[in-house]
């Protein structure tokens, strides 16, 4: 269903691709043998059969940006895409559930407000605002952040073993390389790292305060059990699940995100290469990459859902067992 949904939506765009592609140099008869190579000049369901061929054999033509083949820009930007998200995701994750575990834990009131107010703001306040934000301040007041990029280009980068420069630096012991890369690294990941750690603040906080985690809360502390031994033998046990699958969840949204993220940002990763693919009308590049992504999300979900369940029987065996 999304296949077929993305299908119509680049066939309602007015724009012809393959006159795009020779619109420098525009000769009917090699407009005309690449309609047939594509197989423009067929149906619609023969052409819908034949994008599900084109994607799974990894057959994506070549970009009309770079005029490299698009699995090729592919492995080329999304390490940077992949890198930016998990860390972004790690930084959501300590982020929300440090949140919600102090406000459940402290007994002021304060901590409470900030947890839920942390939550609201994350949720509502548009990424692309946080991201401008963030260069104001950590760029142009205070001259510690790069205002865009991914390394210097000034900069002999580390070699190429993984595409991730924070493991590639590490391996190659270079110190400087490392620095430079946590720097170019920060503020976009801590910017998409906002949408991940409202969540699961939200999701856990309100879990953390169901009536069955306040009994057994108050039964564990009635037994004399200190709040750092319940919240880390006990509570995250009960709530990993709701969490497992609110990070499942939020993948679609983190690279959403990242679209946006990865524009201010200027950082060359997959999000802003779509993202100008589909303003340049490269249409047979962005057809794939999204379908790829939304695949992605769809695994992603399905996964997490499965550990999420898999976490509830754990939980459940265990209880049952000390009954």
């Amino acid at each position: 269903m999304a296949s077929g949904a993305l299908f119509l939506a680049m066939k309602a765009i007015p724009e012809d691709p393959i006159e795009l592609k020779f619109e420098k140099f525009p000769d009917p008869e090699q407009i005309a043998i690449e309609r047939e190579r594509m197989g423009l000049n067929r149906s619609w369901l023969y052409q819908y059969g034949l994008f599900h061929r084109k994607f799974l054999t990894g057959n994506w033509e070549r970009s009309l940006q770079t005029g490299r083949l698009a699995t090729d820009d592919v492995k080329l930007f999304f390490p940077a895409t992949l890198e930016l998200s998990l860390i972004a995701m790690v930084l959501g994750i300590l982020f929300g559930s440090s949140a919600a575990l102090f406000a459940r834990v402290s007994p002021n009131r304060w901590s409470k407000s900030i947890a839920m107010s942390f939550g609201t703001i994350g949720l509502t306040v548009p990424i692309f605002w946080i991201g401008l934000l963030a260069l104001v301040v950590g760029s142009l007041w205070l001259g510690i952040f790069p205002l865009g990029g991914r390394f210097d280009l000034a900069a002999i980068p580390p070699p190429d073993r993984t595409g991730f420069l924070l493991i590639d630096s590490l391996l190659a012991m270079d110190g400087g390389a490392l620095g430079m890369t946590v720097r170019y690294l920060t503020l976009p990941a801590l910017c998409l790292a906002v949408f991940p750690a409202a969540n699961v603040s939200s999701v856990l906080y309100a879990r953390l305060n169901e009536p069955e985690v306040n009994a057994l809360y108050t039964a564990l502390r009635a037994r004399g059990f200190g709040p750092i031994r319940i919240v880390f033998r006990h509570l995250t046990r009960v709530a990993g699940a709701p969490v497992i699958t609110v990070i499942g969840t939020s993948i679609g949204a983190l690279l959403g995100g990242a679209f946006l993220t990865e524009t201010v940002f200027s950082w060359p990763g997959i999000g802003r290469y779509v993202l100008t693919a589909i303003i340049d009308r490269d249409l047979f590049v962005a057809q794939y990459l999204l379908l790829m992504l939304i695949m992605l999300v769809f695994g992603v979900a399905f996964l997490s859902d499965i550990i999420a369940r898999w976490l509830d029987v754990v939980s459940e065996s265990k209880e049952g067992g000390k009954g």
